[in-house]
């Protein structure tokens, strides 16, 4: 990729988040009363006026959609100290009146790990099953693959949640040894706070389901449609080692398809880890959300919102980034 190429990416990722952010914006603005919602029906006027000013819920629309760029831009003015950097910031939470970032920074680690760690198992599991299925299209067991791959994307996350949950941490918790529900952290009586990395074994399986069952059907038909080229009926015939053939040539140009289905998954997964983290009790930016969401929490939710479309323009820009290392005419166009 030459310059004008990644400038024209950045520019479509600019955009792309500009208008993410922008809807964000005027979806929870236009929430009836959040202060009166706060505060309650019977509490007084005065209080709730005071909570609007506080939060800056009795400006002008427009104004509140200037200060929130301005708010998000690490690049502020102010009549005391001129222009000058400072952290961008998401405005404060209604109930704990912390900073939102603040929040969310606490959270977001643990959704991430939660989020790599199933990506990573769906790319492998994926990977394997799909390649090997590729030769045998239409046995039975190619049958049988296919048809848990389907049930595994339909299953709803979570039934799916209390259903791993219940076998592998209650059922069979004297063969795994895994709880039913626990965080990244755990207080030990003697030892204090440690990580305890167990714990993301059922919830990040639970979140790896689906995207298993999509990149396997994805990896099955790439590679099905790749080993029937021309190119790939010269290389044999010339020669080319079985195993050389397969990751040089088929496992390869088979890649596009599967990076396309995992960075648009592996987005979705910081908005759908909601329900599991809740089922496993998992800290993480998806339990964030939903209490919340309970408590009517407006700028968590929009913030976490904020970064999830955020995440989502990053890894696709990365993926571009991959497509023109893993297929040469990327490159060329």
């Amino acid at each position: 990729m030459n310059a004008s190429t990644w400038a024209r990416k950045l520019l479509q990722g600019a955009g792309v988040l500009w208008g993410a952010w922008t809807l964000v914006f005027f979806i929870f603005a236009f929430v009836p009363d959040p202060a009166r919602q706060m505060a309650g029906q019977n509490e007084r006027q005065e209080v709730v006026d005071a909570f609007r000013a506080r939060h800056g819920l009795d400006r002008p629309l427009l104004e509140r959609y200037v200060r929130f760029w301005a708010e998000l831009s690490p690049v502020k003015w102010s009549r005391a100290e001129g222009v000058h950097i400072a952290a961008p910031s998401l405005g404060r939470s209604f109930v704990s009146d912390r900073p939102v970032l603040s929040a969310i920074r606490e959270s977001l680690p643990a959704t991430m790990l939660l989020a790599t760690a199933a990506m990573g198992l769906a790319l492998v599991l994926g990977l394997v099953l799909g390649a090997w299925l590729a030769p045998r299209a239409g046995s039975r067991v190619d049958r049988w693959v296919l048809t848990l791959a389907s049930l595994g994307m339909s299953a709803p996350s979570f039934v799916m949640a209390i259903g791993v949950s219940w076998l592998f941490g209650s059922v069979l918790h004297a063969w795994t040894g895994l709880p039913m529900t626990g965080g990244l952290m755990e207080v030990h009586p003697f030892e204090g706070p440690r990580l305890a990395w167990h714990h993301a074994i059922l919830p990040a399986l639970t979140l790896g389901i689906r995207p298993v069952s999509v990149v396997t059907q994805l990896t099955r038909n790439a590679v099905i449609d790749v080993l029937g080229t021309t190119y790939i009926r010269t290389a044999r015939s010339k020669g080319i080692s079985a195993t050389r053939l397969f990751f040089r040539h088929v496992l390869r140009n088979a890649l596009n398809p599967v990076l396309t289905a995992a960075s648009g998954w592996f987005a979705s997964m910081l908005a759908g880890a909601v329900f599991i983290e809740f089922v496993f009790g998992w800290q993480g930016m998806g339990l964030l959300m939903f209490r919340a969401l309970e408590v009517g929490d407006l700028p968590i939710v929009m913030g976490c919102v904020a970064i999830i479309a955020l995440v989502f323009v990053a890894v696709n820009t990365a993926v571009d980034v991959l497509y023109a290392w893993l297929d040469p005419r990327v490159r060329l166009s």
